[in-house]
């Protein structure tokens, strides 16, 4: 039981390090405060979930589907272009990676499991 709800907890925080390091991330490119919510953060990275995770079934193509998709939905919600995009999915994994780290640090998480959503 507890690994279920370890689980459960462990997926909800990396839900969250995502919605955060998106957040972060436009506002260190230079996204305007009036539409880098925190808000829109959290529905972007629901959105990108379930895109992501229904990509994942295509065979072979999906892998290569998953990037192009990330970066089309990010264009059209934050309405940036494509090499703002591509900085912010770079600067997105390089802030997942230090918060992950962090949590680490601090005993939150455990080898297996991942937090990136």
């Amino acid at each position: 039981m507890s690994t279920i709800i370890t689980t459960i907890v462990l997926f909800i925080l990396g839900f969250l390090i995502q919605a955060v390091a998106l957040k972060v991330s436009l506002g260190m490119l230079g996204q305007a405060q009036s539409k880098n919510k925190f808000s829109t953060a959290l529905g972007v990275t629901l959105l990108l979930s379930a895109a992501l995770f229904i990509t994942g079934f295509v065979p072979i193509l999906g892998w290569f589907l998953k990037p192009l998709v990330w970066l089309l939905v990010i264009m059209v919600v934050y309405k940036i272009g494509f090499f703002k995009s591509l900085g912010v999915a770079f600067v997105q994994l390089i802030i997942q990676i230090g918060l992950k780290w962090l949590l680490a640090l601090i005993g939150i998480g455990y080898a297996g499991q991942h937090l990136l959503v």
